[in-house]
């Protein structure tokens, strides 16, 4: 490891998404330049209130956008009409469905400002501005969008488009994780290890860095048995979900669970944001996964939308004129709506009408904010009151949750960790509970800062709070020198290293004056100590 003073300036700062998840924005300083990774909205605020703090930038020469949900691109036209000469640079797929959801987002905040609701954060024209701007690069490849920085787009494994960005300068190297998912899904693979580029710093989402999550498969395979005895029940099912990502897999999680006899055959329906994003995955046939591709061209059937058939259930679009008659129709049926977290959208206007049917269920699969009615239903009993934006309910009908997550958990987030090893980790994009179980359990391997809003880090310096024996120790655990190895005919083993080994600081103070030392080897690694003459133990 190797912490350094004064070498040159990488810094960091949180404008948004430190502490929390939601209005994702990081401004980093390297090579004399000004980065912004991202920058979102808090989805749960509207107005002023849901954006990331973009009054601290005075200048940006790059910006970056990791992956299209909200809480990461959603302020990127504020951004764009501040330093409109700054390149945005995003995958192809990221462009396309970024464009969608600002404009998605004006219509939701035109249609609010005429209730009584705040000013929209801008509109269709400066939306048109900004995706005209948008650059979009190709993964797995190097290039220099500004001189003196070098970026690598590497698949992050979460929706269609997501990014880890890596970062290389002559000053420093930095990967940028933006949201990662090592479990592959159906519309997108897993991440990969980054296992080909060592960087000094590390910035990692940490939504689930308290959690080890359950085996999809069988998350998956429990969804579908409630779904099937609710419908049975004569029952109706609603999915609030995320429109991008989260509902595009749940449609094809039942499909397939139907065709494959796992659950009864029932109508599907899908409303809301959901519906124009699954045309757009419809469209991006490119940049399916293989196994998507042979699916559409074994099955074929659409992508989505079809009228049903022989063990094919019909998967149906629902515009607003035939939105209530779904909400009076008793017949068993699923439904997936936006938003998620019960914020807004149809998915309010379903669940209240399922609130208090006995044979009814409402089922959540994603990552629910604190403030969100999603969350404060899931800790409610059956029989306890509910108020869903005006209105009360008795809750009556089944509530569950189920882990499908797009995001990483703790064992996920350490392994690529492991695989980039690097001098130190910034811990964002997290409650403070997930924040404070990684932290724990990444400090004995690098030095962890945990990113506040507004506050300042400087990485790659040794931080206050680090001992200088902590550092010394941390410092001859990754520091690597080579060197020949050579085996006797009596059996012993003799080391020379070719490098200043004996010259560190850390070698000064964990190994002079000792002659005696001891040796673990764990699989292929050969790990020695020094320890005192009168120490007999053997290792």
């Amino acid at each position: 490891m190797h912490l350094v003073k004064g070498a040159f300036i990488l810094k960091f700062i949180a404008l948004g998404g430190a502490g929390e998840v939601g209005a994702s924005c990081y401004l980093l300083e390297i090579a004399g330049k000004k980065i912004l990774l991202d920058a979102g909205l808090r989805v749960n605020r509207l107005g002023k209130e849901s954006l990331p703090y973009l009054n601290k930038l005075d200048h940006v020469d790059l910006v970056i956008i990791s992956h299209a949900h909200m809480d990461h691109s959603g302020a990127i036209p504020l951004v764009y009409k501040r330093f409109p000469e700054a390149p945005i640079i995003c995958t192809y797929p990221t462009k396309l469905l970024s464009e969608v959801l600002w404009k998605d987002s004006v219509k939701i905040w035109n249609d609010l400002e005429e209730e009584g609701g705040p000013a929209p954060l801008y509109d269709l024209e400066l939306v048109e501005q900004t995706s005209f701007k948008l650059q979009d690069r190709p993964f797995n490849e190097w290039f220099e969008p500004i001189p003196d920085i070098k970026l690598y787009l590497h698949p992050s494994g979460h929706i269609m488009g997501a990014a880890a960005v890596l970062i290389d300068t002559e000053d420093a190297k930095v990967v940028f994780t933006g949201d990662m998912s090592a479990v592959k899904q159906r519309t997108v693979d897993g991440m990969e290890p980054i296992d080909f580029f060592n960087p000094n710093v590390v910035i990692t989402e940490s939504t689930y860095g308290g959690n080890i999550h359950a085996s999809r498969k069988a998350e998956e395979q429990a969804l579908a048995r409630d779904i099937g005895d609710v419908l049975e029940n004569g029952g109706t099912v609603l999915i609030p979900s995320f429109a991008l990502g989260r509902a595009q897999e749940l449609i094809l999680i039942l499909v397939n669970s139907m065709r494959g006899g796992q659950i009864p055959k029932y109508d599907l329906y899908v409303d809301g944001m959901v519906r124009t994003i699954c045309d757009l995955y419809s469209e991006m046939e490119d940049d399916w996964p293989q196994s998507l591709k042979n699916f559409v061209k074994n099955s074929r059937q659409p992508l989505y939308w079809n009228q049903g058939g022989k063990n094919i259930p019909k998967v149906e679009k629902v515009n607003y004129k035939e939105r209530y008659g779904l909400l009076v129709d008793m017949t068993p049926k699923i439904i997936i709506s936006s938003s998620g977290m019960l914020t807004g959208g149809p998915s309010v206007l379903y669940a209240q009408s399922i609130l208090e049917r006995d044979n009814g269920a409402i089922f959540f699969t994603g990552y629910q904010d604190e403030e969100a009615p999603g969350r404060a239903l899931l800790e409610l009993k059956t029989g306890d009151e509910f108020q869903l934006a005006d209105k009360k309910f008795k809750v009556r009908c089944k509530i569950g949750k189920y882990n499908l997550s797009a995001h990483a958990d703790q064992i996920h987030l350490c392994q690529q960790l492991s695989y980039m090893s690097p001098d130190a980790v910034i811990l964002i994009h997290g409650e403070r509970e997930a924040l404070q179980s990684l932290r724990t359990k990444l400090l004995d391997k690098y030095v962890v800062w945990v990113a506040q809003n507004g506050a300042e880090i400087n990485p790659l310096e040794s931080p206050k709070w680090l001992g200088e024996s902590t550092a010394m120790q941390l410092e001859v655990e990754n520091l690597i020198f080579t060197g020949t190895l050579q085996e006797f005919k009596n059996g012993r083993v003799g080391l020379k290293f070719e490098e200043d080994l004996a010259g560190t600081d850390a070698f000064k103070k964990f190994f002079s004056g000792f002659t005696r030392v001891e040796g673990k080897v764990r699989g292929n690694k050969l790990i020695v100590k020094a320890v005192p003459e009168e120490d007999k133990s053997q290792t």
